[in-house]
């Protein structure tokens, strides 16, 4: 028995007409019948009656049905994951996200990479206005940001709580503090995020809620150069909170009262197809989400 005889059988099961199913399946009527035959023949049962009125299956042949969708679904089934496989083996998977989410992004393409070394990886850093239009135009293939997404034309997917935390080095004052309110914050030297952020505005925002009108040393749109400068000890800023890099030199600390969470969440465009490295990338994202919470 071979797979096309299940096509064959199934063709003329479905249609219960040896001239449509021939059609359907592109081969000739004869070829179709003598290949249905030898199929009965290796059954040692009639699996359709013929007769002038049409064609019926038998009892065989409708129990035979059951087990013959069961293995056709099966082999397609196979052949979608294979294909998936070979599509992670010589893919592309572009990624957009803030900054401010470098430390979540960062360990989950270097896991992807590492399980799947041939995908060639493009990450795009930039800030979540952009990440919408690049994902909208169809220039990523996932993107990161918050729920709800600005964009009608994306679904955002909630992934974890975006976390303000009190960034210091460890030799800092605060860094031996539980947690730091506005009077511990005021007279130091912040480095913070570049005003026009998602990021700065929230932290813009916390600090009004705390009349507090810091002293702002540096800005700048790179998270890299804001933490160079707390890890020198010349600053301390406010950033979300997730797989902060350097933990042996920076230290985060809970600020009191807590600044407002936001859903920080996968962005796709709506119905598009999910590419596999996309969908292995995601599930990446989200089991190291799952870490941080736990």
């Amino acid at each position: 028995m071979e797979l096309r005889h299940l096509r064959y059988f199934s063709a003329v099961a479905d249609t219960l007409h040896f001239g449509r199913a021939a059609r359907r399946i592109h081969v000739s009527q004869p070829t179709l019948s003598q290949q249905i035959r030898q199929l009965e023949e290796e059954l040692g049962s009639p699996l359709f009656e013929r007769a002038r009125s049409g064609v019926r299956l038998t009892q065989a042949g409708e129990l035979f049905r059951t087990y013959a969708s069961r293995a056709l679904e099966d082999v397609d089934a196979g052949r979608v994951a294979v294909s998936a496989l070979r599509g992670l083996a010589t893919g592309t998977l572009r990624v957009g996200y803030p900054p401010s989410m470098r430390g979540v992004v960062v360990p989950a393409l270097a896991a992807v990479l590492r399980g799947h070394p041939r995908l060639a990886l493009s990450a795009e850093e930039a800030v979540v206005r952009r990440v919408e239009r690049r994902l909208t135009d169809g220039k990523l293939d996932v993107g990161l940001g918050y729920s709800p997404a600005r964009s009608p034309d994306l679904d955002a997917e909630p992934v974890f709580d975006s976390r303000l935390g009190l960034v210091v080095a460890r030799g800092h004052p605060l860094a031996g503090a539980e947690s730091v309110g506005a009077k511990q914050l005021a007279g130091e030297s912040f480095a913070l995020l570049s005003r026009g952020l998602r990021v700065r505005a929230r932290v813009d925002a916390y600090f009004d809620a705390m009349r507090l009108a810091p002293h702002i040393a540096l800005e700048s749109n790179a998270v890299a150069t804001v933490l160079a400068m707390v890890r020198a000890g010349l600053a301390i800023t406010v950033l979300p909170e997730p797989r902060l890099p350097d933990a042996e030199r920076l230290v985060v600390k809970r600020l009191s009262p807590a600044p407002r969470t936001e859903l920080a969440a996968l962005l796709w465009r709506k119905g598009a197809p999910r590419t596999p490295a996309a969908e292995l990338f995601a599930a990446e994202v989200r089991a190291r989400s799952k870490e941080d919470a736990g």
